[in-house]
Order: structure tokens, then sequence, then C-alpha cells
């Protein structure tokens, strides 16, 4: 019953205009914020996602590492691993510090030494910009290089001739000739890599065969990289394989390797988040206006509704529900503006990212249905409060 009162007197004709401009201004003060609000958090979801992604090029689903290497022979552990519920690759990996010299100039690198499983733990090969990633082509090895690396040496053409890889590999190091202990390859480009800016300057990579000779780690890996079949949760293969591999190794997921920079994006967010917020109670205080004058206006109804024996706490409750229909039109008119937008940026892409960004052309954004639930009962909260502080105040006034 209330409810109908709230929705009749809503769409009335008032009998002062301004009434109405007042109630439009109510209502567009909540539709801009709450459209915000949804862009906002999309945008921060689509930088989210656009890292994540970054990362699966470098870090796998899982990784596990143990003090003094891992035997690349033991087919006990790999069978132990691969067998595990879950998974679905397993690759070796040699990563160390590397020097690498074409010509007159030089670039220090992290070099990673991978297996021909490589590929499949890790999707490589979609950011690959020029040739391939096949660095291990028969008995021949071959680099990959970030895009980065390649302008930092000079190399214009992955024709151009041999990168000449130097890296302190094992046994003593001289106290008088410290480089007696170094050795060096001579290695083909067959392809490079477009990544972060970070990564695009100091990340190559090259066969397991090769990065065994130069760093001296002959039938031992750094780690093992585990890649998870979709729709597994990855924490659960990880508790799974730390089980049935023991304390002696440490198995650490991707997301735990990265926890400090998540986490400040997912601050950041929701930082964002209540910044908007505090815009938003601002411009729902308009309500409280729109409030009192219906409830000016509307006050001979009032009075026959106390004569029809109607009760303070009914007519309060209408007036509640008057201004919960003003501000649930305007947020639902925000939420349907900022999902059009971001839906409409998501697949079109008409917002450019600034020119000489070369991983993305368009601004990175993703619609989460759990951002849109905050973001509802948020403003419909603050709605609550509100109307529920103009009308109880309102009609307390007029009691007196």
């Amino acid at each position: 019953m209330q409810w109908r009162f709230a929705l009749k007197y809503l769409t009335s004709r008032k009998s002062h205009s301004v009434i109405n401009i007042i109630a439009t201004v109510s209502l567009l003060a909540v539709v801009v914020p709450v459209a915000a609000m949804v862009i906002l958090l999309s945008v921060f979801n689509g930088f989210e996602s656009l890292v994540r992604d970054l990362y699966k090029v470098v870090d796998a689903d899982i990784e596990i590492t143990t003090q003094g290497g891992i035997s690349t022979t033991d087919e006990l552990l790999r069978h132990k691993i691969v067998e595990s519920e879950g998974v679905e690759a397993v690759s070796a990996v040699v990563e160390r510090q590397a020097l690498l010299v074409y010509r007159d100039n030089r670039v220090a690198v992290r070099l990673r030494g991978v297996d021909k499983e490589y590929k499949r733990v890790v999707p490589i090969e979609s950011y690959i910009s020029l040739g391939n990633a096949e660095v291990e082509l028969g008995e021949l090895d071959r680099l990959v290089l970030g895009e980065g690396v390649t302008y930092e040496l000079g190399m214009y053409a992955m024709a151009a001739g041999d990168v000449e890889v130097y890296s302190l590999g094992g046994g003593q190091i001289g106290s008088i000739m410290p480089t007696f202990a170094m050795r060096s390859e001579k290695l083909d480009v067959c392809g490079t890599l477009v990544i972060d800016q970070q990564h695009a300057s100091s990340f190559a990579l090259t066969s397991l065969r090769a990065a065994s000779r130069l760093f001296g780690t002959e039938d031992r890996a750094d780690m093992l990289l585990v890649k998870v079949k979709d729709g597994v949760s990855h924490s659960r293969v990880a508790e799974q394989l730390q089980e049935v591999l023991g304390k002696e190794y440490i198995v650490t997921l991707r997301e735990d390797k990265n926890a400090g920079f998540y986490a400040i994006m997912r601050y950041e967010k929701w930082a964002v988040f209540f910044v908007s917020l505090l815009v938003l109670i601002i411009a729902s205080l308009s309500i409280i206006g729109t409030v009192i004058m219906l409830v000016i206006e509307k006050q001979d109804e009032r009075q026959t509704l106390l004569s029809m024996g109607a009760d303070n706490a009914f007519i309060r409750g209408v007036f509640v529900r008057e201004g919960l229909l003003i501000s649930g039109l305007g947020g639902t008119i925000g939420l349907v503006i900022g999902v059009a937008i971001t839906l409409a940026q998501q697949h079109f892409g008409f917002v450019k990212m600034p020119n000489g960004n070369f991983l993305i052309e368009n601004y990175p954004v993703e619609l989460q249905t759990m951002d849109l639930v905050v973001i509802f009962v948020v403003f419909v909260a603050v709605a609550l409060v509100v109307s529920l502080v103009a009308t109880s105040t309102m009609i307390k006034r007029e009691e007196r």
C-alpha cells in the first residue's frame, strides 16, 4: 500500500514546477556518480586482467623449487607431478643473469633456459611479435629476445647475425683472473617477445640445453613450472603438490609471487570506489530537498490519510519509499549507462591509449557482476538513510 501511494505521489502533477526541477536534479545527481563508479571499477578490473595476462608470459600457474636445484633426470619426481590431479604439463627451467653482446652493444638480461614442454606451460607463442619461439631446433640452440633487448643491442633484423651470450658458469672463480669461469655461446635470434616494459628490456629465452652449458647446471634445473588444467583451482593443486612432494620442495602460486603488486592494485581500486562513494553520498543529499518539498506539497493528502485512520508511521513510510523510488530510478539509469559505456569500450575500443604504448591499443575494461552488486547495494543503503533522515526530520517538525 505504501509503495502505491509513493508511486502515485511521484508520478502525479505537482502544483509547483520547482518541485519537478528539484526532483530531476536529484535524479541526475544519482545517475552520474553511479555510472562513474561502474566505469572506474571496470577500468581497474581491465588493467588488473592485463597485468595478470602479462605475468603469465614469465610466470607459470605454479612454480616448484628446492635448495640446490632439481634433477631433470628424476623421472619419479616428474611422474608424481604429472600424475597429480589437475596438472596439465610440467616444464624444467634454468634462469640466471647473462650478458648479451652484439657488435659494440651489451645488455644484461635474465636468461631463461626452457625445455620442449615450456610452450604447453606458458602461452609464450601468443606474445611473439616477430619470428617464432622455437629455441631448440634439432641440434641448433637459439634465442628469443624481448623487443626492448633487440633495440638496446641495435638489432633491426633477426638475420643481422649471432649474439654472443656470456655467463658466469660453474666451477671455481679465480681471485686473479675471474674471467676464467665465464662461459659463452653464440646463438641465433629466432624471435622477439612483446611483454611489459620491465621484461621487454631485460628478458630472453633459450633452450634448456644451451642454458645448462652456459651456467654449468647439467642435469639440474632451477625450478619446475606447472600448468594447471582449465577450470581447476590453482590453490587446491598447489596444496596437493606440496603434500605429495614434501617439505623439501617449495610450491608457489603465481599470485603469491606477485602478491604485493596485486594487493596494491586492489587497494587502489577500492580507494577509488570509496572516493566515488563519497561523491555519491554528497550528491544523494539533494534527495533530502526533494523529499521535503514533496512532504510540503502533499500536506492536504496527508491530512486526508490521517482522517482515514493512517498514522504518522504509515505516512513516514510513504515518503521514505518516495525517496527510494527517486534514488532507485537514478541508480538504475546510472547502472545501465555505466554498463553500456563499459561494454561499448570492451567490444569497440572507442577510448584509445596514449600514443607510443606498444602493449595495447585501447583502454582495457572488464565488467564484473560482483562490482555491480556492490554498487547497487551501497547506493540503495545510501538512499534509504538519506530518505529516512529527510522524512523523519520534516514530519517531526510538523508534528510540533
